[in-house]
């Protein structure tokens, strides 16, 4: 019995070896599916920073002149954007009413963070010290397939967010979604939020950009075909994804 017990806890450890090997490599597979779609579909993949405040109405402008004041008076390093955004709809658990976002490849946005230092960021947080503006959320991620890129921006945008579990599933049902909806031309894109993530475990997110409230309320499947094909997309990530909500902003100003 003893010879039994040692066989049978030998191959368990065999076996749950194996099973550890196999999902290491189910992971490395996948990663590498990811960054092959994005090296294929996308056209320089960017980093971000999202830091989520919470502006008092009456202080949105000289929130706004402060951050004018120091971004308008600094060289942004290239390719790198900071934006002042406002929500417009948001779900109700969402207490934040403004964004600032950092946006650019990875190397840039190392590099502003350190612009961002000194006797004028210091002048610059004084100005925003007298206000009741709160952060209320940091997060990070970066873009995975990026679309339309050389499209012009429109000042409003939509996020739709998921928990996933199968990311190269998702991808693969996003690519195919794209394909069929021809009428799209503004700038969309897949990405994954890696840093700042929630007990809802929100991991990608679809983005889109918009050029007017018109477009925003006109958005969406334009034909038969549209709808069918984002009938399928649904259906696609359901059982490997949750949908956590959407939101929509409206661009303040854009520093870049």
């Amino acid at each position: 019995m003893l010879f039994n017990y040692i066989i049978n806890l030998i191959f368990k450890k065999i076996f749950f070896y194996i099973r550890v090997k196999l999902l290491i490599m189910k992971k490395f597979i996948t990663l590498l599916f990811i960054l092959t779609l994005g090296f294929s579909y996308s056209q320089e993949n960017i980093a971000w920073n999202r830091v989520d405040l919470y502006v008092p109405a009456n202080q949105a402008g000289a929130y706004l002149e402060a951050m004018d004041e120091f971004y308008s008076n600094i060289e942004m390093p290239e390719g790198v954007s900071v934006s002042l955004v406002r929500y417009f709809y948001k779900p109700k658990d969402v207490k934040a009413t403004h964004s600032i976002v950092f946006a650019g490849p990875v190397d840039g946005i190392i590099e502003l963070r350190q612009i961002r230092s000194g006797e004028g960021y210091e002048a610059f947080y004084d100005d925003l010290d007298v206000l009741d503006a709160k952060i209320v959320s940091n997060s990070a991620g970066q873009s995975l397939i990026r679309m339309n890129t050389d499209s012009e921006r429109g000042n409003w945008a939509q996020s739709w967010q998921w928990r996933v579990e199968d990311q190269g599933v998702f991808a693969n049902a996003y690519l195919e979604l794209m394909k069929n909806f021809k009428s799209l031309e503004s700038y969309v894109a897949l990405g994954a939020i890696n840093q700042g993530v929630s007990r809802d475990g929100e991991s990608h997110y679809i983005y889109s950009n918009q050029g007017s409230f018109g477009d925003n309320l006109k958005g969406g499947p334009q034909n038969q075909k549209e709808l069918e094909a984002f009938d399928k997309f649904q259906k696609t990530v359901a059982p490997i994804s949750t949908f956590l909500g959407t939101t929509t902003e409206v661009n303040v100003k854009t520093w870049n």
